[in-house]
């Protein structure tokens, strides 16, 4: 495991000097793996995670990074994007890609699926801005962005080309 401690950003969480790591889940997300579901600080290189656009992949790399209090977070509550999307309420750092693909992809995006930032979801009542108290999140790293199952959502992983110098 890999661990880095970045300064707060207005926009995602920079893991090396000249890159932004997009891809990050909070402690306590249950991402779906080939064992069932499992917390996301138990997933270690090697784990077979399964995944919506190529099926069964394992773990390259988990990269723990801190994130500072006040940094902005997107809540999305339980059941915001659909019974059971997301199973319980979840905060996502704003670049966070989440996958679409119910009339929000339609209508807003005119497209059967649309990978978006969290905080393009924000739609003042319901899922919104929040900043965080700090702690760590953690990127699954794949070899190639891939649709992972987390917590009800569906979100985009890491890949080791965001994260190579």
């Amino acid at each position: 495991m890999t661990v880095f401690t970045p300064s707060p950003p207005p926009l995602g969480v920079p893991v090396l000097a000249d890159r932004t790591l997009r891809h990050a889940l909070p402690a306590g997300s249950r991402v779906l793996t080939a064992s069932g579901e499992m917390q996301v600080e138990a997933i270690d290189p090697g784990t077979r995670i399964i995944t919506r656009d190529h099926g069964m992949t394992t773990v390259r790399d988990v990269i723990r990074m801190n994130v500072a209090p006040g940094t902005p977070m997107i809540r999305i509550p339980a059941n915001a994007m659909g019974r059971g999307k997301p199973e319980r309420d979840v905060t996502l750092p704003c670049d966070q890609p989440v996958v679409l693909r119910d009339w929000r992809a339609k209508t807003i995006f005119r497209a059967r699926e649309a990978r978006v930032a969290a905080q393009r979801l924000i739609d003042g009542s319901v899922i919104r801005s929040v900043t965080s108290n700090g702690g760590s999140v953690w990127c699954i790293v794949l070899d190639r962005p891939s649709a992972l199952y987390v917590d009800g959502l569906e979100l985009v992983s890491g890949a080791l080309s965001a994260v190579r110098t």
